[in-house]
């Protein structure tokens, strides 16, 4: 009788580790209304209203990413001033906004020659480089807070998630990883060049480091991340 209560309360020590994890993490519904704040707060668009792509990270307290958050002026990101947030991230001479709990890029332009130039996506302007980078100094801030990663089109397949370029995000999603506390990286669309392409292999890229969501509207968010060997979640691919 004693052997057997001595090997329950082994079983549960070791197994305690793993279950205090799995209840760190985002409540999805919250995420939406996240998500939904920086879409109303931070997005940019055309002078004729389309869509533009940007990202936002965030490092806040762990309850502010826990059941029953609702995100609103006077609680949320209260040291941000959205204004300054548009206007920095649609400088493309820069193209990145650096706050206290917040950080946010745009795209900037490299003029190479008067023929040549090209744009620095905005998930590498905040991922890179991996050691000293926006994000880098966000997550020192707050030790073990709740670090979410939104970017308004799905990183791009042939860059940010391609290992043999300079501007990947890849070793930058590693040391992300090794961050303590809550973490979300989020999509809403899927870029536009990438349609037709293995998304399946290059988002697994990113969900073997951090949790990959989409979020489409401000009342739903899809776990893209399966357990073990199983696909990456369809409403996350189509």
């Amino acid at each position: 009788m004693k052997f057997a209560v001595l090997l329950s309360g082994l079983l549960l020590l070791f197994l305690l580790p793993n279950w205090t994890e799995s209840v760190d993490t985002v409540d999805i519904s919250t995420l939406a209304r996240i998500i939904n704040f920086f879409e109303r707060n931070y997005k940019r668009v055309d002078t004729d209203g389309h869509p533009r792509q940007y990202a936002v990270a965030i490092n806040v307290p762990k309850d502010q990413c826990q059941p029953d958050f609702y995100p609103e002026q006077n609680n949320f990101l209260t040291r941000e001033n959205a204004e300054s947030v548009r206007n920095a991230i649609n400088d493309e001479t820069n193209g990145l906004y650096q706050g206290e709990e917040l950080i946010a890029a745009g795209l900037k332009k490299i003029v190479i020659s008067r023929k040549k130039q090209y744009y620095l996506h905005s998930e590498s302007l905040l991922l890179n480089p991996p050691d000293n980078s926006p994000m880098t100094n966000l997550l020192n801030k707050i030790k073990d807070g709740c670090s979410v990663f939104y970017t308004f089109n799905s990183p791009c397949v042939d860059s940010c998630l391609n290992a043999s370029r300079n501007h990947n995000i890849l070793e930058a999603l590693r040391k992300w990883q090794e961050h303590d506390g809550i973490k979300a990286f989020v999509f809403r669309n899927i870029w536009g060049n990438d349609l037709g392409k293995d998304l399946q292999t290059a988002f697994k890229k990113i969900a073997a480091h951090v949790p990959l969501f989409r979020c489409v509207s401000e009342n739903q968010c899809y776990a893209c991340n399966r357990e073990g060997n199983l696909p990456i979640n369809a409403h996350c691919l189509t």
